[in-house]
């Protein structure tokens, strides 16, 4: 995949932000829009967007369009949620922080050291979740936006964990 690049919004480019947006936020639109009209036929349907907590709750310097896709995408969710949840479709959001992959960076994987699990998550608990989330087990949550990020985002020191706790 194309390697991730962090730019200022000072310096960002239009057709920067155009490709950032149509990555994070229209690709996601794109294949619900296709789906919906199936799910909507069929009175049945699951959507599973994965979002990030960068964007919706936290962000960094350098991820303004980034976070902006990523935020767009929950908001889009939850208004998707209530035009067609009485067609028994749901629409949810997982929002992962530092998942430990083959392309985390060195920075990436400090950053995980240093949540209160003391860890990266690993792509089968984001997986088992949207799993949950696409089953007939969570018929009753829709519009909802759920973060998986070890307690990262709920913590606010982010340092080393023996210099406070």
């Amino acid at each position: 995949g194309k390697e991730e690049t962090f730019v200022y919004m000072a310096d960002l480019q239009p057709s920067e932000w155009d490709e950032s947006i149509g990555l994070n936020l229209n690709t996601c639109f794109n294949i619900t829009h296709a789906v919906l009209p199936y799910m909507i036929k069929n009175n049945y349907g699951r959507i599973v967007n994965v979002s990030s907590v960068t964007g919706p709750l936290v962000s960094n310097p350098g991820e303004t369009a980034y976070s902006a896709g990523k935020a767009a995408m929950v908001g889009m969710s939850r208004s998707l949620a209530i035009e067609v949840a009485k067609h028994g479709i749901t629409v949810n959001n997982v929002a992962p922080g530092w998942i430990g992959t083959g392309s985390s960076t060195a920075e990436e994987k400090v950053a995980a050291e240093n949540t209160p699990m003391g860890r990266a998550g690993i792509p089968q608990e984001v997986a088992d979740l949207i799993a949950f989330l696409a089953s007939d087990e969570s018929t009753y949550i829709t519009g909802q936006m759920i973060v998986i990020d070890g307690g990262n985002t709920i913590q606010e020191y982010k340092g080393p964990s023996d210099l406070y706790y």
